[in-house]
C-alpha cells in the first residue's frame, strides 16, 4: 500500500486562474469599492502568488480593465435579449431595459461607477469602441429597437443613434443621482422612475 501523502492539486493548474481573478476582483469592487483592490489581498484570498497573477495580467490596472471588459459583456448579455424579444411591444422592451439599468446601478453602485464613472474613462474608450457593433451589442440592440419603433410609427423618424444617446443619458443621469445621494427622494423612486420613462417615451414619439 502506498502511504505517500496525496498532493492537493490547485484548480488553477487547470487554467481557470484568470477567470477566478476577474470574478474575485469584481466581487471585491462590488462590495468594497475600487480602492479595495490590492494584488496582495487578491492573492491571499485565492491562495495563489503574485507571479501567477502576472502570468495573466501585467499589472493591477490591467486586471481592473479586465473587470471593466467583463462588466460590459455582462451588461450586453443582460440587455440584448430584452431588446430582441418581439413578444413584447417596443414600449414594453424599452421600459424593461430602463428598469434593468436602474436596478443594476442601485444594486451594484461601485461596479456601476467603475463602468461609467470618470475614473478609467480614457482606458474604457480604448477598450470598447462604441462605433463597433461587435463590441457594443447592447447599444446596437437598442438602436435596432428604436428603428423598429420608427418603422411601426410609435417613435419619431430621427437618427436612432441620437435617440439612443439621449435615452442613455437620461437613464444614466437618474441612476447617477440616485446612487450618489443627490436625489433626496428615495421614498418616491418608483414614482420618479415611472414618470421619467413615460416622459422619455413621449419625447421619442415626437
Amino acid at each position: 500500500m502506498n502511504n505517500e501523502p496525496v498532493k492537493k492539486i490547485s484548480p488553477y493548474h487547470h487554467g481557470n486562474l484568470k477567470e477566478e481573478l476577474l470574478q474575485t476582483a469584481t466581487e471585491m469592487i462590488d462590495k468594497e469599492g475600487i480602492d479595495s483592490i490590492t494584488l496582495r489581498d487578491l492573492t491571499q484570498r485565492l491562495g495563489t502568488s503574485r507571479t501567477a497573477v502576472y502570468r495573466h495580467f501585467a499589472s493591477k490596472e490591467a486586471l481592473i480593465l479586465g473587470v471593466i471588459e467583463k462588466g460590459y459583456e455582462q451588461l450586453d448579455k443582460m440587455f440584448t435579449p430584452i431588446f430582441e424579444d418581439r413578444t413584447q411591444s417596443v414600449a414594453q422592451r424599452f421600459n424593461a431595459m430602463a428598469r434593468e439599468y436602474l436596478d443594476f446601478a442601485i444594486e451594484h453602485p461601485n461596479l456601476y461607477r467603475l463602468l461609467f464613472g470618470d475614473k478609467y474613462h480614457q482606458e474604457r474608450e480604448e477598450l470598447c469602441d462604441y462605433r463597433d457593433e461587435s463590441q457594443a451589442t447592447g447599444l446596437y440592440a437598442l438602436i435596432g429597437l428604436l428603428v423598429e419603433g420608427q418603422e411601426e410609427g410609435s417613435i419619431a423618424a430621427v437618427n436612432p443613434m441620437v435617440q439612443a444617446a439621449m435615452a442613455w443619458a437620461s437613464i444614466h443621469g437618474l441612476a447617477s443621482l440616485l446612487i450618489d445621494g443627490h436625489l433626496m427622494m428615495s421614498d418616491n423612486i418608483e414614482v420618479i422612475y415611472e414618470y421619467s420613462i413615460e416622459a422619455l417615451l413621449k419625447g421619442l414619439k415626437g
